[in-house]
């Protein structure tokens, strides 16, 4: 038993490590990953590594085909455009009651957030987007957790873990990027008024700003 608690383990921590480079993009999508390959990097066996593939496959962040081997998803637009829409909608709603909800420590945690985000300024390499991607993440999740539903920011995850739509940042110029700011800034003065529909009214604007630089650059 304790064997196999402990192969458990090793595959749900091969299953964040994998899930974590299909993020950030290490594992591009259509790049085929086999188990042989990651065990070596790894430096385990296969059996927890075919365990954390099949788990990430039915996530959706790795595609299985017969006869060919395990890819990375690659998502099409009228994929992303059902993500996104989907997101309008929660995320608007979570924002929403985020506004009623949020407290004052949850509020200057954002705005501590947010000039960590802001700290490299308009640098567009690729160190400082993934440290922003990272970023946007915490202050996504904080917004989330000041709704206080659980039922709506469980769906949300679903939707905002799928890689690509976290590598958003890669796909802005400096004009996106600093709309984006302006977007949380303005989403931490409504939480501080606590007006929630003019936090759902930002949130709408920031979410489709990003639905149309991703689905721009994928056509």
């Amino acid at each position: 038993m304790k064997g196999s608690n402990g192969a458990k383990s090793t595959a749900g921590e091969i299953y964040g490590l994998i899930k974590e480079r299909v993020i950030d993009g290490a594992f591009a999508a259509g790049m085929r990953l086999t188990e042989d390959g990651l065990a070596l990097e790894f430096g385990t066996s296969r059996t927890p590594v075919r365990e954390a593939m099949r788990l990430l496959v039915s996530d959706g962040f790795l595609h299985f085909k017969p006869n060919s081997g395990t890819f990375v998803r690659h998502w099409t637009v009228d994929e992303l455009r059902d993500i996104f829409d989907l997101r309008l909608l929660l995320e608007s709603e979570i924002s929403n009651l985020a506004a009623t909800h949020i407290t004052a420590e949850e509020v200057a945690e954002l705005q501590q957030i947010q000039d960590e985000i802001e700290s490299q300024g308009l640098d567009m390499s690729e160190e400082n987007l993934t440290r922003i991607s990272a970023l946007n993440r915490e202050f996504h999740r904080l917004i989330g957790q000041a709704s206080r539903n659980s039922r709506l920011v469980g769906m949300l995850t679903n939707a905002i873990e799928v890689p690509i739509v976290q590598r958003t940042f890669r796909r802005y110029g400096s004009p996106q990027l600093q709309r984006s700011f302006h977007h949380h800034r303005e989403l931490i003065d409504a939480f501080s008024a606590h007006d929630g529909m003019w936090a759902r009214s930002v949130m709408h604007c920031h979410i489709n700003s990003a639905r149309q630089a991703m689905i721009r650059d994928t056509q």
